[in-house]
């Protein structure tokens, strides 16, 4: 939660806090919770504890501010405690022997007869003609299936696959568009046929579905059902998480599992429980959900687990952990086209630090 602060004062609030941060002596600071204390004392409504903000320069900025407020308010007072900002223990922590660049757009298609086209390396333009359709790579690198006049009523079924540190995105032949995260597929017929249009999905997708009132669209992922007329949503079900949610950005979609159904409006979000139920949550993060299709990771109310499996997916490493992480929550985004490193460096303000050696990232207390 942000400070509530007069609009009219912010930037001079901020001006002050600038001016003093330049300034402020490396050997003076505050333990995070001091800062805490004081800012609550003064402005009670900040940041609950144990919550730790991943934007701009973390805690620094806020022990900073911190200080002015107190020293505005309490002339006179001496700091609470004296160590470096950035102690020898801190550094000594976070050890970084080579760093690992962001995922991209890589992704691997295979045919119906079973030929691999890496999409990385394929040219732009005609990939090939199959199952009634024509595979485009457009300029943008974007997959786009082209339903051309044909005889054959047959189905050839292809499979859209990202690694992990891979992104891609795909427009199916009735136009309905398809973005896959990291460690997700997606596997579809060249062209739909028979008045019926249904996908299968194992990982993250969002889907922007073309609408057809005579043809709804099904996305299967791993024992849900998503049935829509014409509208978009994101999918979550990776087989590492909690649960398979379904998150409805406009119009609307029932899911179904077992015997249980959930119908969706916009803005809520549908997800598993149990081996049969559905649960239905009306205040959703939009944003956060998709966060990740905007080139962003979104870490709101997350705890370092739930961050680590999101980090492992896009930068193609294996996450060890060494001790007890604690269980601080953190808030903020910060771009998934930042190397390792520089998103390690923010979330490392909490008391959480990290080693990269090779592919191994290991979590430390």
């Amino acid at each position: 939660m942000d400070l509530l602060v007069d609009p009219t004062l912010e930037s001079v609030r901020q001006q002050i806090i600038e001016n003093y941060y330049d300034q402020l002596p490396m050997q003076y600071s505050m333990e995070p919770e001091v800062a805490e204390a004081l800012f609550r004392s003064i402005l009670p409504e900040s940041t609950p504890p144990k919550r730790v903000r991943i934007w701009s320069d973390g805690w620094r900025r806020y022990i900073a501010a911190a200080a002015i407020i107190g020293i505005v308010a309490l002339t006179g007072i001496l700091w609470w405690a004296r160590r470096n900002v950035v102690s020898e223990s801190t550094v000594a922590a976070n050890v970084y022997e080579n760093d690992v660049k962001p995922g991209g757009d890589h992704a691997v298609l295979t045919l119906a007869n079973g030929a691999h086209i890496m999409l990385d390396s394929a040219g732009k333009g005609n990939l090939v003609s199959q199952g009634g359709a024509q595979l485009i790579k457009a300029d943008s690198g974007n997959l786009t299936y082209k339903a051309m006049a044909s005889d054959d009523n047959a189905i050839s079924y292809n499979t859209l696959a990202t690694p992990a540190g891979g992104q891609y995105q795909v427009t199916l032949s009735d136009g309905t568009r398809v973005w896959l995260n990291a460690l997700s597929s997606i596997r579809f017929p060249a062209t739909f046929k028979g008045g019926s249009r249904s996908v299968n999905l194992t990982g993250e997708a969002y889907f922007e579905v073309a609408k057809d009132k005579m043809s709804p669209f099904h996305v299967n992922a791993n024992g849900v059902d998503v049935q829509v007329l014409g509208t978009e949503f994101n999918v979550n079900a990776y087989a590492d998480e909690p649960g398979i949610k379904t998150t409805l950005v406009r119009g609307a979609v029932r899911l179904s599992k077992a015997n249980a159904t959930l119908l969706l409006k916009p803005g809520e979000e549908g997800q598993t429980s149990g081996t049969s139920g559905l649960v239905l949550d009306k205040d959703v993060n939009i944003d956060r959900t998709l966060a990740w299709k905007n080139g962003k990771f979104s870490f709101e109310g997350a705890d370092i687990r739930t961050i680590m499996r999101q980090i492992g997916r896009w930068y193609n490493v294996e996450v060890r952990y060494l001790g007890d992480p604690g269980n601080y929550l953190f808030d903020g985004q910060i771009g998934r086209d930042l190397n390792l490193s520089e998103v390690l460096t923010g979330l490392s303000k909490s008391n959480v630090h990290f080693k990269i050696n090779g592919n191994v990232l290991t979590v430390l207390p």
